[in-house]
């Protein structure tokens, strides 16, 4: 699903099945199901401008660098960017429970030992 406001492109995917969805499932889905769609938001002004002179080879590199990934459609583009988006952020979060998960043990490891030195 597309949307544009003025500068903002809004793109969301859905995946209805492995077979061909039928106009009735879909006119239910953006009916009854419109606000529970997310969103992903790209402004058309996200493209940094640079000032500063880029070394030719370097150029040189970035330009294969974006050829080899492939031309596809804007709404491709920011789908590929949210979903790279939803794996860092669970990354993220995955890593910080670890974190917690390792802090707790290791409190618990610290009380017993103490709890064991205690005394008779």
């Amino acid at each position: 699903m597309e949307n544009t406001f003025g500068d903002n492109y809004e793109v969301a995917k859905v995946t209805l099945g492995t077979s061909e969805p039928s106009a009735y499932s879909i006119n239910n889905l953006i009916n009854k199901k419109w606000s529970r769609f997310k969103f992903y938001q790209k402004s058309s002004d996200e493209v940094k401008v640079s000032e500063k002179r880029i070394n030719p080879k370097r150029l040189q590199r970035i330009s294969r660098k974006e050829v080899s990934k492939g031309i596809g459609t804007k709404a491709q583009q920011a789908l590929k960017e949210q979903s790279q988006l939803e794996k860092k952020t669970s990354k993220k979060k995955k890593s910080e429970y670890n974190k917690e998960k390792k802090l707790i043990n290791f409190k618990m490891k610290q009380h017993k030992k103490m709890e064991k030195h205690k005394g008779h």
